[in-house]
């Protein structure tokens, strides 16, 4: 599924499918890609959240991105671990660091994912 942004130059178009997830950044948001390209976005990490709820909910499904607190907008289809002892998250490709979040941000993440796949 695609995002449409306006921007001053015209309309950008985000695949979320290759999105590994969005970092807040004030009025900015980052998104982070599978190929490990980072494009910055001028809009806070609530506007985005709420637009890629939207694009998922017009077409019916559930949306797997899942809000970590303030500063993370993570897609579930991309993560191989939640490390809870090094606070860290790893996503399914090399070129990607993991994140280092704190273990509040984690056990929600956890606890999301064991609900919605009924773990």
């Amino acid at each position: 599924m695609n995002l449409f942004i306006k921007s001053r130059n015209g309309i950008d178009i985000i695949n979320l499918a290759n999105v590994a997830y969005l970092k807040a950044d004030g009025n900015y948001t980052d998104f982070y890609f599978l190929d490990g390209k980072v494009k910055t976005q001028l809009s806070t990490l609530s506007f985005f959240d709420d637009a890629i709820t939207s694009v998922f909910l017009g077409k019916k499904v559930p949306s797997p991105f899942y809000r970590m607190g303030r500063s993370y907008l993570v897609n579930i289809n991309h993560i191989t671990s939640v490390n809870l002892q090094n606070l860290t998250l790893s996503f399914n490709t090399d070129k990607m660091r993991p994140i280092s979040t704190s273990k509040g941000n984690l056990k929600g993440l956890r606890d999301h994912i064991v609900k919605t796949y009924d773990i």
